[in-house]
């Protein structure tokens, strides 16, 4: 993991948020944390966000509706998760300000998806702007796996490094959400890190910009079948067809 200096906007203090598919586990007056996933269609976010859910993975996902997944008792926190349709105009400043953590989600194959971002970096500071608390902004770049096929892949990880400094994001991670359960659990675990480290919370203030880069040959050590989910209750929303 890479640190770099942190961006101009700072974290500050965040208070718990609510979510979406159910795990069994539960804990006292657990936290709530509201992310909200934002990309172009066919980056992979939804698939993604099922990761999270149930530990495996699934490529093919209707795009033309909005999901909410709950779930509970992951770091102590319960999770709601918002992932709208990726072709449509970006979600409402209300949905926005809504969120703890804005996940910024594209493909290193899609140059569109990358370009996306920098267009959905005028909502997101918007929105830090509208809230006396500002949200967590993550970038996420899937399909890392492509780095080892030859013409595939056409966003480089400094693109995405400095993509994720001008945006001033709190950290940027490289991922493959199809071969590796492992990094799509570290984006979540990292937005939960990030929230406890905000001023005036018990954790640790942190001040560096995290980068997770998995482009140096570790997918093939994680190309490994996924664990067996644990008995779980699962539960999802869908807000059908929108026009």
């Amino acid at each position: 993991m890479e640190r770099f200096s942190p961006p101009a906007a700072s974290l500050k203090k965040r208070i718990s948020p609510p979510i979406a598919w159910n795990l069994g586990l539960t804990s006292k007056d657990p936290k709530i944390i509201r992310v909200i996933l934002l990309g172009h269609q066919g980056v992979g976010k939804t698939a993604m966000a099922v990761r999270f859910v149930t530990k495996r993975y699934i490529g093919e996902y209707d795009c033309t509706i909005e999901r909410i997944y709950k779930v509970d008792s992951f770091l102590d926190s319960t999770w709601e998760i918002t992932d709208p349709p990726g072709f449509l105009s970006p979600p409402s400043e209300l949905k926005l300000r809504w969120a703890d953590a804005i996940v910024l989600v594209y493909s290193v194959s899609d140059r569109v998806s990358f370009d996306e971002t920098s267009r959905l970096r005028f909502l997101v500071s918007h929105a830090r702007k509208t809230r006396k608390v500002p949200p967590i902004v993550m970038l996420i770049a899937n399909k890392a796996d492509l780095t080892y096929t030859p013409g595939e892949r056409v966003v480089s990880t400094a693109e995405g490094r400095q993509r994720a400094e001008e945006i001033e994001a709190h950290a940027f991670h490289e991922i493959s959400v199809r071969e590796s359960v492992e990094q799509v659990m570290a984006v979540f675990t990292d937005i939960s890190k990030l929230l406890t480290e905000l001023p005036g919370s018990s954790g640790q203030q942190t001040n560096s910009f995290r980068v997770r880069a998995s482009t140096d040959g570790t997918l093939d050590v994680l190309r490994r079948p996924s664990p067996v989910p644990l008995k779980r209750r699962f539960s999802i929303s869908v807000r059908g067809t929108l026009h």
